[in-house]
């Protein structure tokens, strides 16, 4: 098993170290190659060429040379490539002038305008088909001058979905997928049967509140839509809405200003998207495993689920694999390294509370909240204490 980079036809390999990046909730996957020369010939890579990555044969990366570092003595010569994906471009570009991103559009579309935009040649592939931005929701063009990430990050968290990357480097649309990979992470005292080489935990409540308010400005559009609006409503959409993570003691707030106006009910979905975007996070498992494949002869890729079953962490669940490093070394072979977080992370929906297997007295992480969006009967944020 090895890590392969392609530049103009060419294939290298037998790298001293070499690793690749790759992870759900972010646009660009990056990889960094190091090896030595030692036969005085110049690696022919100058850095802005097109390539293409290969982990163990399989495509897992298209995009662009960026930096090449050299150096070296009489005897020895280290040459260090790094590199993203295509979507590298729209990470970096900031925008000029848009005006044709008038709802009701989609995000899809907005996607394909803004790239086109940036002459990049960028595809759009969209698996999640949020609904459309309409006419009293908010007008979607940037500022000029906006970084044109930030632009479109903004527009796929107000419809609660993630924009990352595939193997050819197209910008995607996706929300998790519930693809189950059918392989087991296993690391049990004595089993002679353990894949897991190496294993980390942590649970890490200081990015978790107990309540959870999204503000808005309605959109003054709405009063031409739909006749009357009280105008206490236009500038304060949310104040007495509240989504509750109640594992979290009382006193934590988290309130966030809306990045276009939207409605009290669209303010809703965004603030239990960030309190269970939250609570999910707050415990992250790790693990290292032999090769780039799972036991089913598939590669380790994010946005699949597979069971996890660890002895030493306490941990006998289902969970969604975030993130997945493939690297190699000529001492250490291949391994990848898989990030995992609770399997409805990235989601509206929530787990039901499960017994603490620790024995800390402590619930799982259930992000408990109202269906109606409102507070429970017996909330009082003037009172003190745990709940």
């Amino acid at each position: 098993m090895s890590l392969a980079i392609e530049v103009a036809g060419v294939r290298y390999e037998g790298w001293v170290s070499a690793s690749v990046e790759v992870k759900m909730d972010a646009l660009a996957r990056a990889f960094n190659f190091e090896t030595t020369a030692r036969d005085g010939k110049p690696l022919p890579i100058r850095g802005g060429e097109s390539c293409r990555i290969y982990a163990d044969g399989d495509l897992i990366l298209s995009g662009y040379v960026e930096i090449v570092e050299v150096e070296g003595d009489a005897e020895s010569h280290s040459i260090q490539i790094k590199g993203r994906d295509k979507t590298a471009d729209v990470v970096d570009s900031t925008l000029g002038v848009l005006s044709d991103l008038r709802p009701p559009i989609t995000l899809a579309t907005v996607c394909r305008r803004t790239l086109k935009h940036l002459d990049c040649g960028v595809k759009v592939v969209d698996l999640a088909s949020p609904e459309k931005y309409n006419e009293a929701e908010d007008l979607v063009a940037p500022e000029p001058g906006k970084p044109a990430f930030e632009f479109l990050e903004t527009l796929a968290r107000k419809r609660q979905v993630l924009l990352t990357s595939n193997e050819n480097g197209d910008l995607v649309i996706a929300r998790p997928s519930g693809a189950k990979t059918g392989a087991t992470l296993l690391h049990r005292v004595g089993d002679d049967a353990n894949n897991v080489l190496s294993y980390s935990v942590s649970y890490d409540s200081t990015g978790r509140f107990r309540v959870y308010k999204t503000l808005s400005q309605l959109n003054v559009v709405p009063m031409l839509l739909a006749g009357g609006v009280d105008p206490s409503s236009i500038v304060s959409q949310g104040e007495d809405r509240v989504v509750l993570d109640k594992q979290i003691r009382r006193g934590r707030q988290m309130v966030t200003t809306s990045e276009s106006a939207f409605s009290a009910l669209e303010g809703d979905k965004r603030a239990r998207w960030e309190a269970n975007f939250r609570r999910a996070r707050g415990r992250v498992y790790g693990a290292s495993v032999d090769g780039f494949r799972d036991s089913k002869g598939n590669l380790w890729r994010p946005n699949t689920r597979v069971r996890v079953r660890d002895e030493y962490a306490a941990i006998d669940e289902e969970m969604l694999i975030s993130a997945v490093t493939y690297a190699q070394t000529e001492s250490g072979g291949s391994l990848a390294t898989l990030s995992l977080v609770d399997k409805d992370a990235y989601t509206l929906e929530v787990s039901e509370p499960q017994e603490d297997e620790l024995g800390l007295g402590l619930v799982a992480d259930s992000g408990e909240l109202p269906e109606s969006g409102f507070p429970d009967a017996s909330f009082d944020p003037t009172e003190g204490g745990l709940p």
